[in-house]
């Protein structure tokens, strides 16, 4: 699969990949995403507040293509399916994980298994 490779290649290449943490506030991520200059951002562990900043950097003119990958999606409410519907991929670890994010409207065409 292209996207796997795809996906690793940024992962293996750290040169322009932002990795933010599953224990970063709102406030550091924002932070950290306005003084990105890499290409991808990628968050470890989603929570809304930090994909709303990362939203909130992207909507202020910051450039970098956001790759979100789950193990297991955040719960179903209409702050994290518009956060969701927003980002440019979303990897999943199952035909499981991407039926939950089917049921959450997220299209077919930025959800990757990666195997």
């Amino acid at each position: 699969m292209t996207n796997v490779k795809f996906l690793n290649s940024i992962l293996t290449s750290k040169n322009n990949l932002l990795i933010i943490r599953a224990n970063s506030n709102f406030k550091k991520t924002f932070k950290r995403a306005r003084k990105n200059q890499k290409e991808f951002l990628l968050l470890e562990k989603p929570k809304a507040n930090q994909m709303s900043a990362v939203l909130l950097a992207r909507l202020l003119g910051q450039k970098f293509l956001w790759i979100q990958n789950f193990e297991n999606p955040p719960i179903p409410n209409f702050f994290t399916r518009l956060l969701l519907n927003q980002s440019d991929e979303i990897f999943v670890s199952s035909r499981k994980e991407a039926a939950k994010l089917n049921s959450l409207g997220i299209d077919k065409p930025r959800r990757r298994i990666r195997g």
